[in-house]
């Protein structure tokens, strides 16, 4: 039997909704379009056509899926971040539009300074979405992406392939600074920073399908944001800046650990619902 695509879509908005999807009826869309092999926004063009049986069971799996709380990034295997398209399933965390925001409030320090750094670190690369990002908006800058997880690295150097980026980057497994020799102009990281009742407090898709270790930290989720903060002096260039995204109630505690250390604060920035999430520091020139 066939069904005409506005029916499907009537079918899968329903079952999405049972099943406390919030976006039921645009993750339908999404996924339809992912089935029948066209853009989400040609379905309002089209919503008269029959699909295929074949290609209906492809979007009924889809749907289930969805309805069980699994990313819709994971079953499409990809996300937008900036204007990259990412490759994403669960060896690391999915790329977060606060991310994207970190990644701006990088780009418009150094417009306001007139400078570009020459060198970036990445710290927990993950998928490679920051350091991609980073590495369109500064295309003379040599990269280095650094995680202690093995199977995101794998990830990241698939995406290094889908961005063209692969003969400029270095990937290293590294605890954080463990492994890593040299010194950079900017070192950026989004570190897990999630206490453990936040992780448990937060959706399905969260805690069933995201990596446990990519989200949270101990001691209130401040524990690798300190590491971070402390070891950086060390491998940062004269002026060089460190870039972080935070949890929302942790900049103050952050910032003392970054005097304590030579850091001076450059940036406090809010998020689009207006919480304090990204933090940028400067190494002292005269730091020894």
């Amino acid at each position: 039997m066939f069904f005409r695509i506005v029916s499907l879509l009537r079918w899968a908005e329903e079952v999405l909704r049972q099943n406390g999807v919030e976006d039921a009826r645009c993750d339908g869309e999404w996924l339809l379009a992912r089935a029948l092999g066209c853009g989400r926004m040609e379905l309002h063009l089209l919503h008269d056509r029959e699909v295929t049986p074949a290609k209906q069971m492809i979007f009924e799996g889809f749907i289930h899926r969805r309805a069980r709380r699994e990313p819709l990034q994971h079953i499409l295997g990809t996300v937008t971040f900036g204007d990259l398209e990412l490759m994403v399933d669960s060896r690391a965390l999915i790329p977060r539009p606060e991310t994207e925001e970190l990644v701006v409030a990088i780009e418009n320090y150094y417009a306001a300074t007139a400078t570009s750094p020459q060198s970036i670190l990445d710290l927990g690369t993950g998928s490679g979405a920051i350091i991609f990002a980073l590495g369109k908006i500064f295309p003379r800058a040599s990269l280095t992406a650094s995680d202690l997880d093995a199977n995101a690295l794998s990830l990241a150097r698939a995406n290094s392939k889908r961005c063209h980026m692969e003969k400029r980057i270095t990937f290293c497994q590294s605890d954080w600074f463990q492994t890593v020799e040299g010194t950079w102009d900017l070192i950026v990281s989004n570190p897990p920073y999630l206490s453990a009742g936040e992780f448990e407090s937060a959706s399905p898709e969260v805690r069933l399908y995201e990596p446990r270790r990519a989200l949270v930290a101990p001691n209130e989720g401040l524990e690798h944001l300190e590491t971070i903060v402390r070891e950086s002096p060390a491998f940062l260039s004269a002026e060089g800046l460190l870039a972080l995204e935070t949890g929302v109630t942790q900049h103050d505690h952050l910032i003392h650990v970054a005097d304590r250390v030579g850091l001076v604060v450059r940036g406090r920035m809010h998020d689009l619902s207006g919480r304090p999430r990204m933090l940028l520091l400067q190494r002292c020139e005269s730091q020894t």
